[in-house]
C-alpha cells in the first residue's frame, strides 16, 4: 500500500492568541508581507497608460501605475516631503506622467519616481533633489499577473513563489484573458484563519453541501483521494468519490455544473482533467483553473482580526463574446462557496479570544495546515 498524504499523528497548532495578537500581526507584516512576493492584480485592471491602482496591505499602501510608455511601476504611496499619501482612490487615471502630492504639490516623474520639483520658493543648498525620489517597490509581471515586493530585495523565482507550480500555467496565456468580474469582501477573521480553511476539507460536507455534491471526494472530508489510508484499494471503485474529479456529467464549478459550450482548449486536452487545478502562493493568493474560466483569489491582512478578500474571474475573450454564455453561472457558485467559507472563518475567529494557553490540534487530514504553520514559524516567533 502506497503512503497516503495524511499526518501520522496529531500535531499542535499555532497558539490561539496568534490570531488576535497585535504584536504577532506586526511581526507578520514586517517578516512576511514586506518580504514575500504579493499578488496585486491582473494587468488588464490597468489597461491604459497613466491608469493606476492602490493596494492596502495592513497599514502599508502601495501605488501601481502604468506610465506613459506603457510600463508598469510600483511605489510606496507616500510623498517624500512629510509623508502624505499621493493617490487616495482605489483606482484612477493621472492627467500626465507626473505624480503631484495634493498636500504640498511636490511633483514626481511617474516612470522613475524622481522628484521633479517642490513648491518652496527656494531650494536649500543642502537639499539634493536626487535623494528625494519615491521609494520603489519591486514589481514582476508574470503571465499577465502583477506581483509586488515591498522591500524590493527578493529575487523572483517562479517555482519558489508557487508551492504547487505546474508549467501548464505558462501555456495557458493568462495575459490574453479578460477580467470578466471582480468581487471584494472584508472578513472578520485573521488572515491565517482563511488560509487554514482553504487548506483542509474536514469542513466541506457541512459547510459546503453544494460543492461536496459537485466534487464528491470533498464529501469524504478530504481534498485528495490519497488523503485516505486505504486510497489504493478504494480507487478501484468506479465512483468520483474514490477516483477524484467532478460528479458524473458535470464540467465546471458552476451553479448547474455546465461549461455552457465554452472550454479552454489546453485544459480540455488534459487527460483525466480532475475538474480544477490549484496554484497557491503564500501569503497572498491562490488561483483555480477550471475548464471554462480561471478564478484568482487575493488574501490581504487589514488588521489582526480582519482580512480582505479580492476575487477576479478570468475568461477567454471568445467566451465573454458568446451571447449564450452566462458568467453568473460560475460567479454565483464561487460566491456561494466563498461566503460559506467567510462565515466559517468568522465563527473560528470568535473563539480564539478566550484566555487559554492551550494550542489547537491538527488532525491527520490537516497536513497542508502543518506545512503552512511551518512556513510561518520559519519567519515569525509565535508564543
Amino acid at each position: 500500500m502506497s503512503n497516503n498524504n495524511s499526518l501520522n499523528k496529531a500535531v499542535k497548532s499555532l497558539p490561539l492568541s496568534s490570531y488576535c495578537n497585535t504584536k504577532n500581526f506586526e511581526d507578520e507584516l514586517t517578516a512576511i508581507w514586506q518580504n514575500e512576493w504579493i499578488y496585486a492584480s491582473h494587468e488588464k485592471m490597468l489597461l491604459e497608460p497613466l491608469s493606476y491602482i492602490t493596494l492596502n496591505i495592513g497599514k502599508y499602501n502601495i501605488l501601481i501605475i502604468r506610465d506613459k510608455n506603457n510600463e508598469l511601476v510600483a511605489y510606496l504611496n507616500t510623498c517624500r516631503h512629510r509623508g502624505s499619501i499621493l493617490c487616495e482612490e482605489k483606482s484612477g487615471k493621472l492627467k500626465n506622467n507626473l505624480l503631484v502630492c495634493r498636500y504640498h504639490q511636490w511633483s514626481y516623474d511617474v516612470s522613475d519616481g524622481k522628484l521633479i520639483k517642490t513648491s518652496s520658493f527656494k531650494v536649500p543648498d543642502n537639499f539634493n533633489i536626487d535623494e528625494h525620489g519615491l521609494d520603489r517597490v519591486g514589481l514582476k509581471l508574470w503571465n499577465g499577473l502583477i506581483f509586488i515586493n515591498i522591500n524590493n530585495k527578493s529575487a523572483w523565482n517562479t517555482e519558489n513563489t508557487f508551492q504547487d507550480y505546474d508549467p501548464i500555467i505558462n501555456d495557458l496565456g493568462l495575459n490574453n484573458f479578460e477580467v470578466g468580474h471582480t468581487w471584494q469582501k472584508n472578513i472578520k477573521c485573521n488572515w491565517k484563519i482563511f488560509w487554514e480553511n482553504y487548506s483542509e476539507c474536514l469542513h466541506c460536507p457541512n459547510i459546503h453541501p453544494e460543492l461536496s455534491d459537485l466534487v464528491p471526494v470533498y464529501s469524504r472530508r478530504i481534498m485528495d483521494i490519497k488523503d485516505s489510508p486505504d486510497w489504493e484499494e478504494l480507487s478501484k471503485i468506479s465512483d468520483p468519490k474514490f477516483q477524484g474529479g467532478l460528479k458524473e456529467g458535470m464540467e465546471s464549478w458552476s451553479m448547474n455544473g455546465s461549461a455552457q459550450g465554452n472550454k479552454i482548449k489546453i485544459i480540455d486536452e488534459i487527460e483525466n482533467f480532475p475538474g480544477q487545478i490549484y496554484f497557491t502562493s503564500w501569503p497572498s493568493v491562490f488561483m483555480a483553473i477550471f475548464i471554462d474560466h480561471v478564478r484568482i483569489v487575493r488574501i490581504m491582512p487589514v488588521d489582526s482580526e480582519t482580512m480582505s478578500l479580492n476575487v477576479e474571474w478570468l475568461f477567454e475573450a471568445k467566451t465573454l463574446a458568446d451571447p449564450n454564455y452566462d458568467i453568473n453561472n460560475v460567479i454565483d457558485f464561487a460566491i456561494l462557496v466563498m461566503q460559506q467559507d467567510s462565515d466559517a472563518c468568522e465563527l473560528n475567529q470568535k473563539g480564539v479570544y478566550n484566555p487559554t494557553s492551550k494550542p489547537g490540534t491538527l488532525m491527520p487530514e490537516e497536513y497542508e495546515l502543518k506545512r503552512f504553520h511551518e512556513w510561518l514559524q520559519e519567519k515569525v516567533s509565535y508564543v
